[in-house]
């Protein structure tokens, strides 16, 4: 995937969180963010500070636009901390070599699995972040739950409709 191609799909995933998924409410109990398949999809050979950076920078954008004083920002910086960790726990060296670059998934298990993994993390550090409290940790485990179920969704909707349909 070329950079431009990237940059488009990363305002594309943004303007979608922003300007409608943002505006869903479900209760309270359902976070859905799409906007963190920008860094499931970057090439796997950058450098692991370029990818912190990037974690970083898309977190901040997320907490000025939503005004969340730095919560998104603390959870897309380790769920691009964990990114490489997580896709050698998940994967296996011929599939990771497969998307080197060009992020063609010839195995849906591996990358369903990655996702779901990565987009766990992502939901606990997130929502006991503005949760800051254990004292309903049902409740905080539900919507832990709701939201990694409802994310993955969406993040799988868009994949094989933006992503995959522009690559065969």
């Amino acid at each position: 995937m070329s950079n431009l191609k990237f940059f488009l799909h990363l305002f594309m995933l943004l303007l979608l969180q922003l300007a409608i998924l943002d505006n869903i409410q479900l209760h309270s109990y359902v976070y859905i963010n799409v906007y963190i398949l920008a860094i499931y999809i970057l090439p796997y050979r950058l450098r692991d500070a370029t990818i912190l950076l990037f974690g970083f920078l898309v977190g901040l954008f997320m907490d000025f636009a939503n005004n969340t004083m730095g919560i998104h920002a603390a959870a897309t910086t380790l769920l691009a901390y964990m990114r490489p960790r997580l896709l050698i726990l998940t994967s296996n060296r011929e599939q990771i070599d497969d998307i080197q670059g060009k992020q063609r998934i010839s195995d849906f298990g591996w990358f369903f699995k990655y996702v779901l993994v990565s987009t766990f993390i992502f939901n606990i550090v997130l929502i006991f972040c503005e949760a800051f409290s254990f004292h309903n940790f049902l409740i905080t485990l539900l919507r832990i739950l709701c939201s990694t179920l409802a994310s993955v969704f969406f993040i799988l909707l868009y994949y094989f409709i933006a992503l995959k349909q522009r690559q065969n």
